[in-house]
């Protein structure tokens, strides 16, 4: 060690020392020493490892990683001996220098626990003894040019008689930072109250740019309290000033790893993130064999249309809104990331299946009450949820985060072929392992379908009063093997997303129409026609080329609209509405659910059915209190000349609830299973 470095020690007024990458002590101070002593260490030890408690050790060792890899690092918190004595309670560590013959080392600064300034502690007291040795105060020493000058970092001293300007307009021109007197003042007087503290200087003459713009460069300067004998004013307390010039910007680097791991709309973790939390949390499962892993994939039905109708500003709002329905049904112990577009994962520690299942439900209940309104549109929202569900024994087998991902992911997929807005849950076992998990496919496009692998359907509507039935839903069914696995409704949404669905709704009108004609019967005719249907001309030119010579066809059919729909386009409903009741047409609002913004349009709309969402009747079956509120519903309804059919009716108990509250027809298995076309007799 040269003459030199072992001077530099000599100067700093705490406990310091050249300590290697190993933790071995190259070189130390008499403060350090003398530190030892008083805690009954009769010489330096080779290494801190030696002489740390493990606990301590750990923390050093990251701290001192860190300043070799160029990070400089100052920890507050007690360090103790292997004795279980306290060694010092804050230490620094400079990043790394060169001494002799290219051996590497860092500086590492020990102080002990913050004290008033007019009560020194046993490090200042041991501190004054060394200055009184060497015969010389630290304010001279400090001055010596030929003790510093090859010193990594530049040292400025303050002796306490300076005012907090004078000492801003030092640092500034040390720095050659940004001109902000007043705004550095503000701080030192602040920074002062509470040493040691680490300021940043913008340099170049220009503010530090905005974390994450890159490039930002800054003066880090570490401000160092000194005991009142190193020279200091009789009236103020003197510090030291460690100046770094051109590092990099700490706000930054802070921002730039934030926006590695987060999502930068929602706040939430990004896919990156995610796995690596899914990762720690299958390491801590060996460790509880009593709690499993729930790891859930969801994914957003018919949010394009979010997108398409209201602009991508309402896309970001209802992400957000599904982020927070996301953190609030999974509590304080999930973890939740937007993994895509309209895309987004979660895990929970659970203890059974049954419990992954409920907070899937949740999940799933809670997208049923978001609501966003921009301007005369409202938008609802539901999703697909796949789980994956792992106990502590099957991971201990089997089972790595991608994996794990890979079948929730599986799962959700094969709930958008079942139409979604359901939970699909996945027990994994033994077998399930990287090697053997499929790849998913993608749902088939609406367009790839041929005329002769799609067909109709219809389902009785029949009449509360006489039981007998009053008319038919034409429901468009899949056929043939590509339609294997893939539920209609799925294929539907995936025709709306394409653009594809007004030709569907085209093709199926006309089938409707022409076996229509060769049914004379008076039965009502009953099928959905989508938002972009309806405000599609070619679809309203075949429904005028049909109708307008034929109004006695036109009388037997009723066409429907889904509630969501109307919510979303009211304007686009109620326009079709009235085009369709100019040559005769009924029409109904399906999936109807009360919502105030379609009741409050309800008296000067053409409608002359509306048919229950499901969820109503089920409520009453589960709460009968709730029958009166239904009835009211019912009652305005037909006030307004309008009347309501009950949907998905499986029970005679549910049907003799109906009556009750005089509901005028119903469908659902209990009346009658939909059936082919041409088994359909009047």
């Amino acid at each position: 060690m040269s003459a030199f470095h072992t001077s530099l020690l000599e100067v700093l007024p705490f406990a310091a020392a050249y300590v290697a990458r190993d933790g071995g002590i190259l070189a130390c101070n008499r403060v350090f020493e003398n530190g030892l002593q008083v805690r009954g260490l009769a010489r330096v030890p080779a290494r801190f490892q030696d002489v740390l408690s493990g606990e301590s050790w750990k923390r050093f060792e990251r701290v001192l990683s860190a300043a070799f890899g160029g990070v400089p690092a100052e920890v507050s918190g007690e360090i103790r001996l292997m004795s279980g004595d306290a060694f010092c309670r804050h230490f620094m560590c400079t990043s790394r220098v060169l001494l002799q013959k290219g051996c590497e080392a860092v500086l590492v600064q020990f102080g002990a626990e913050n004290s008033a300034p007019d009560q020194p502690n046993e490090a200042g007291a041991m501190q004054s003894r060394v200055a009184a040795e060497h015969g010389n105060t630290f304010a001279q020493q400090i001055s010596d040019s030929r003790v510093l000058e090859h010193f990594p970092d530049e040292i400025l001293y303050f002796d306490g008689s300076e005012s907090h300007a004078d000492m801003a307009l030092t640092l500034l021109e040390k720095t050659g930072g940004v001109k902000d007197l007043d705004g550095l003042t503000r701080t030192l007087e602040e920074a002062r109250q509470a040493l040691p503290q680490t300021l940043h200087i913008p340099e170049d003459g220009a503010p530090a740019r905005e974390p994450g713009t890159g490039g930002s460069r800054v003066s880090e300067v570490r401000l160092v309290a000194l005991p009142r004998d190193c020279g200091g004013s009789a009236d103020g307390y003197p510090c030291m000033a460690i100046v770094r010039r051109n590092v990099d910007n700490p706000a930054e680097i802070a921002e730039n790893k934030r926006l590695a791991y987060e999502d930068p709309l929602t706040g939430l973790e990004n896919r990156r993130a995610f796995t690596r939390a899914l990762k720690r949390e299958l390491e801590r499962m060996p460790s509880d064999g009593e709690t499993g892993l729930a790891v859930y994939y969801i994914d957003l039905d018919e949010f394009k249309k979010v997108n398409d109708l209201g602009g991508h500003d309402a896309g970001d709002d209802m992400l957000l809104r599904v982020a927070s329905c996301l953190k609030l049904a999974l509590g304080e112990f999930g973890t939740v990331a937007r993994i895509g577009g309209d895309e987004f994962a979660a895990m929970l520690p659970v203890t059974s299946r049954e419990t992954a299942h409920e907070y899937a439900e949740k999940i799933l209940e809670g997208f049923g009450r978001i609501r966003l309104e921009i301007k005369e549109r409202v938008f609802t929202i539901s999703g697909s949820v796949g789980v994956a569900y792992a106990d502590a024994a099957t991971h201990r087998k089997s089972t790595d985060a991608n994996t794990l991902l890979g079948l929730a992911d599986t799962a959700c997929l094969r709930g958008k072929r079942g139409g979604g807005r359901s939970v699909q849950l996945h027990g994994v076992g033994a077998e399930d392992t990287p090697a053997n998990l499929e790849e998913n496919d993608n749902l088939p496009e609406a367009e790839s379908f041929c005329g002769k692998e799609l067909t109709l359907y219809a389902m009785p509507i029949v009449s509360l009063r006489n039981n007998e039935t009053c008319g038919h839903e034409v429901l468009l069914r899949l056929q043939g093997d590509r339609a294997k696995g893939l539920s209609s409704r799925a294929w539907i949404s995936a025709a709306e997303r394409s653009g594809f669905i007004a030709q569907v709704d085209a093709w199926t009108l006309d089938r409707v129409l022409d076996a229509a004609e060769r049914n004379a019967t008076r039965s009502l005719l009953t099928m959905n026609v989508s938002a972009e249907s309806a405000r599609d001309p070619g679809f309203r030119d075949s429904l005028h080329n049909r109708l307008s010579v034929n109004p006695l066809l036109a009388s037997r059919l009723c066409l429907e609209i889904a509630e969501k729909d109307f919510l979303r386009e009211p304007s686009t409903v109620e326009s079709f509405f009235g085009f369709v009741s100019e040559f005769g047409c009924q029409t109904a609002i399906d999936d109807f659910a009360g919502h105030w913004p379609v009741l409050s349009r309800l008296p000067g709309m053409r409608v002359e059915w509306l048919k229950l969402e499901a969820g109503l009747t089920r409520q009453v079956l589960r709460e009968p209190a709730r029958a009166e509120i239904l009835r009211g519903l019912i009652g305005a309804a037909r006030n307004l000349g309008m009347k309501v059919i009950a949907k998905h009716i499986e029970t005679p108990a549910q049907a003799d609830l109906l009556r009750t509250l005089d509901i005028e027809a119903a469908q659902g298995f209990h009346f009658g299973r939909p059936a082919p076309w041409i088994e359909i007799r009047s």
